[in-house]
């Protein structure tokens, strides 16, 4: 259990928000979205700026045809293949010791979703369009489809990453089992996991605050996104994002995913960071007709001692719906692996991923 206490400014600024915000979305609650929406900082800011509208592009932004992949690198020569997906934020350059570790039995193709890595998001979608929707989101898995119809990829490996990697992959299972092979996830987060409330002071992370479906769209549509995301400032984006030591027991490593997540445009980081907030998977799990490896980081005690005890449950607990669910899905930790698992274990990683591969 962590100590939650936020500065009176901060609640202040949001007493419009929380009157209209149903008696099951206590405060706490609330704003443990934007204090962990992504990650814990050292010292988390709260700023928002009235003149910035972050639900649209900047004027002149060049976008690019909804469905269509940012970019695609291959590597290898391989008979059987593995397309890499990476979760919010990055490019498919986070995985280039993957790609090294397999491109001599695999033809490996790294993706990246439109709009991270240095390319052209697609145009925002229309006014009045849910998150729910997963416009974008489904733009990536189009864009995957296409890649293996173009490519004529007999039933790739699909290895999702992180945050909206994941929902990519599962998406793609569940809806095309037989265009796919097998799917990885690694770190992935199957939703948003809420904690209960014990008082108004703190939470209880052992206990899960289930909502709703309609529960996640109505918060990203009528609150989250006009209410605290369309003016939210840089500064406090990055603040509040996943930090390097959450990445990475490298500290080097993990200042660099840092940095390469912090130079995407805050509209192009919010569309998807929303579209995963209204993500619900959990009634589907008995769905997937597909074998799917899960590899959970493992952190450490003490780490997780302190004010990332959230990654614990973020990581870890959020899988316990799926579990025994459906024999196709299996489970294993990492041992002393953070969310790049594959740096800082690669052995570990390799090794499962070797075993799940094998016939």
């Amino acid at each position: 259990m962590r100590d939650t206490h936020l500065p009176d400014s901060f609640i202040y600024s949001f007493q419009d928000l929380v009157k209209h915000i149903a008696p099951n979305f206590p405060l706490l609650v609330l704003l443990f979205l934007i204090t962990a929406g992504n990650g814990f900082s050292q010292r988390p800011k709260f700023v928002q700026d009235s003149t910035l509208n972050n639900l649209i592009h900047p004027a002149g932004y060049e976008t690019s045809p909804n469905g269509r992949l940012g970019a695609v690198s291959q590597s290898g020569h391989g008979k059987s293949s593995m397309i890499l997906i990476p979760g919010i934020g990055f490019g498919g350059d986070v995985f280039d010791e993957l790609i090294a570790a397999y491109k001599d039995r695999f033809t490996v193709y790294a993706v990246t979703p439109a709009g991270f890595g240095n390319t052209a998001a697609p145009a925002m979608p229309a006014a009045g369009t849910s998150y729910a929707e997963m416009t974008w989101t489904n733009g990536i898995v189009t864009g995957v489809l296409d890649l293996i119809e173009k490519e004529n990829l007999d039933r790739p490996i699909v290895v999702g990453h992180f945050a909206t990697g994941t929902q990519v992959a599962l998406n793609l299972a569940l809806a095309h089992p037989e265009k796919i092979g097998k799917v990885i996830i690694l770190s992935g987060q199957p939703y948003r996991y809420y904690p209960s409330r014990t008082d108004a002071s703190q939470f209880d992370w052992s206990k899960e605050s289930k909502l709703t479906q309609e529960r996640r769209s109505q918060l990203a549509d009528q609150y989250w996104a006009p209410k605290w995301f369309k003016t939210v400032t840089k500064e406090t984006w990055i603040s509040n994002n996943w930090q390097a030591n959450e990445y990475s027991a490298d500290s080097s490593f993990g200042m660099k995913w840092v940095d390469e997540s912090a130079a995407v445009p805050l509209q192009v980081n919010i569309r998807y960071l929303l579209e995963f907030f209204t993500y619900d998977v959990t009634s589907r799990y008995q769905d997937i007709k597909i074998p799917v490896l899960i590899l959970i980081p493992s952190f450490d005690d003490a780490f997780l001692t302190g004010r990332e005890e959230y990654l614990k449950y973020f990581q870890q607990e959020a899988w316990n719906s799926a579990r025994n669910k459906n024999p196709l899905l299996q489970f294993k930790v990492v041992p002393d692996s953070r969310i790049f698992m594959w740096h800082d274990n690669p052995s570990g990683t390799f090794n499962a991923i070797d075993n799940f591969l094998a016939p």
